[in-house]
């Protein structure tokens, strides 16, 4: 169990981590102000942050970094809080873009993962699941990101991308639950780094998200980003986005 201290803690320094890419210190915690506490205080509480498994230091001399267990406790905090208000740009975009589309599944889902891929910086595949017929988008954006600077990173996700049709049936009931009634077409479920079985995704975090597509048919959303990515805005995308295609789909 977390001390009220040491949760405030965990939450600012994964904030910052997502926003910046780079460890985090004692030091540059006191010099943002956020605890009126010495240097030293806020080491000893890292080090036994790290100690429980939460945050890693990549060098000796460096700050810390989030583990997937803390990016898992930072998610499950944000799901249960009542503060996962979509950004209000972001919001304006998707009901701009959405306002127009029409009845095609397969145009609906290319709209929508382009949408998403451009807002999250992430990549997005939608799909129709019982067709396995899927519009991928994002992965020139993500290699971007500091976490894809490696080849061998960018070699496994650019074949798992390549491969996404072939292993779907493979990883849907994992991804998405056993179910593909139009009923839990509301559910999200994020994975994070060694949460993922699949191994060219071990890094990075997925979600997944079915809604309600004309026809009868049920739409699958996976979103694939680094697991620095930025959880709060992304639930609040998949939240959004998904329940105004429901409320679109009973108007057709």
């Amino acid at each position: 169990m977390l001390t009220d201290r040491q949760e405030k803690l965990l939450n600012i320094l994964i904030d910052r981590y997502i926003k910046t890419a780079e460890p985090v210190s004692s030091k540059s915690l006191v010099n943002s102000r956020f605890f009126n506490l010495s240097s030293a205080t806020l080491r000893n509480e890292m080090n036994d942050l790290e100690s429980r498994g939460y945050l890693t230091q990549l060098h000796t001399s460096g700050g810390r970094i989030p583990t997937d267990r803390a990016y898992r406790f930072y998610v499950d905090n944000l799901i249960s809080s009542e503060d996962l208000d979509i950004y209000p740009n972001c919001q304006k975009r998707i009901d701009a873009t959405l306002s127009g589309v029409g009845d095609d599944p397969r145009e609906i889902n290319k709209i929508m993962a382009q949408l998403l891929s451009d807002l999250s910086d992430n990549v997005v595949i939608a799909g129709i699941a019982e067709e396995e017929d899927f519009y991928k988008t994002g992965l020139a954006g993500l290699f971007e990101l500091p976490e894809f600077r490696e080849i061998s990173k960018v070699f496994r996700l650019t074949s798992f991308f390549d491969e996404f049709d072939r292993v779907f049936d493979q990883i849907e009931k994992e991804f998405f639950g056993a179910t593909q009634s139009a009923d839990d077409s509301e559910d999200m479920n994020i994975f994070i780094g060694h949460e993922n079985h699949h191994p060219a995704i071990k890094d990075e975090t997925v979600m997944t998200a079915r809604y309600n597509l004309p026809n009868r048919l049920i739409g699958s959303l996976t979103i694939i980003g680094p697991t620095r990515m930025d959880y709060r805005k992304n639930i609040g995308l998949v939240k959004y986005t998904t329940g105004r295609i429901n409320k679109l789909i009973k108007g057709i």
